[in-house]
């Protein structure tokens, strides 16, 4: 029909400004095709791949230690939209290859992503932080108020409030899919026709809303998560010194001392990876809203493309590295870990058996100075 777009076209409009001159793109074409052949082809699909089999192995180890806990609810809600985030986003990779287009297939992919990939990606993004949000929330809660917190948060609450995050997220797209479907679109470029993606003329009205919507959720949670973690460390600490000062062994009081030490360091290594891998996706959005011009169909695209291959590949990242931050902070993990993957377990046990055998050499040199004080006792 006349009144609708493709999205072919619309990406053809930014070479036109508003008084009918020509725009100047600030980034030419060549070197947004070198951005996303490194960043999304090479780096962020070797990334993904991985994080596939890093989030199956985390649903694994949460499904067999159960899901009646709050905690192992939300990092298997987490891992399920860490999963299905780098699935699209390999799929993502997939259509915005420069190569794949060169093929000349009946199919336009960068127009085919924009609703199975870039959209349900980002969506899943915001799912994945607003999980941290509750996460950080909650450990927050059992800091402040310990003896209140399983009266406050519930497994049952715990799930609804997961199915909540879901539900709202995925219903702030939702309109998109009523303003943009599939449609064969005629390109002159090709002088043929491909499968492509239509809109109806309330498209930009549309758009816009889901934009500052979906933006406003994703900087909430931003901004959250640095909020409940910058609380946490200070909980963290107070609580620290206050043993210090309260308990009189001072070997307890060191070894407390140190094992707060590390979960204060921990909690900043996980805040760490998530403000960095969601800065960039932060800023875009940020610099969308202000300045309409950068956008996918806007006069500045090419350089909303490499922008944003560093945001996907930054939530690439995020997706993929959880097995190793929960490694290393859970000893309930590790354990289950080891149990459903004994090949993997071969250099845990092989340090365990080297505490072991030091600890019992310990203890093997106290008798015996035990029994040479006990012999040069006897002779005074």
């Amino acid at each position: 029909m006349q009144e609708m777009t493709s999205l072919n076209e619309s990406r053809d409009l930014h070479v036109s400004g508003m008084n009918g001159t020509m725009t100047t793109q600030l980034v030419s074409d060549a070197t947004r095709e070198m951005f996303i052949l490194v960043n999304h082809v090479v780096l962020s699909t070797s990334i993904c791949l991985m994080g596939i089999v890093v989030n199956i192995l985390n649903i694994c180890v949460f499904v067999k230690q159960g899901l009646k806990r709050s905690t192992n609810s939300s990092f298997f809600a987490m891992a399920v939209s860490d999963l299905c985030g780098v699935l699209t986003q390999v799929w993502h990779n997939f259509c915005l290859d420069p190569y794949v287009d060169r093929l000349h297939l009946p199919v336009d992919f960068m127009d085919v992503q924009y609703l199975t990939a870039g959209w349900p990606n980002s969506c899943l993004v915001r799912i994945t932080g607003w999980i941290t949000v509750y996460i950080t929330a909650e450990r927050c809660l059992s800091i402040a108020l310990p003896l209140k917190i399983k009266q406050i948060v519930t497994p049952r609450r715990t799930a609804c409030v997961l199915v909540f995050i879901y539900a709202i997220n995925i219903a702030s797209i939702l309109p998109l899919y009523f303003s943009a479907y599939f449609s064969w679109n005629f390109y002159p470029l090709y002088n043929t026709t491909k499968l492509g993606i239509s809109f109806r003329p309330n498209k930009l009205e549309i758009e816009s809303l889901i934009f500052i919507f979906q933006a406003s959720l994703a900087i909430t949670a931003f901004i959250s998560v640095i909020i409940f973690t910058s609380v946490l460390v200070v909980k963290l600490k107070k609580k620290s010194k206050w043993r210090q000062k309260s308990t009189f062994d001072k070997d307890q009081t060191e070894s407390m001392s140190n094992r707060e030490r590390r979960t204060v360091s921990l909690i900043i290594l996980v805040a760490t990876v998530l403000i960095v891998c969601y800065s960039p996706a932060v800023v875009c959005s940020i610099t969308t809203t202000l300045y309409p011009a950068f956008s996918i169909t806007g006069p500045q695209s090419n350089l909303f493309h490499i922008a944003w291959s560093f945001g996907f590949l930054c939530h690439s990242i995020n997706s993929s590295v959880t097995i190793f931050l929960y490694y290393s902070m859970s000893s309930k993990y590790r354990a289950t870990f080891n149990q459903l993957f004994p090949l993997c377990a071969c250099s845990s046990a092989a340090d365990s058996d080297e505490s072991s055998v030091q600890r019992t050499s310990e203890s093997g040199v106290g008798s015996v100075q035990s029994v040479v004080s006990s012999v040069q006792s006897a002779r005074i």
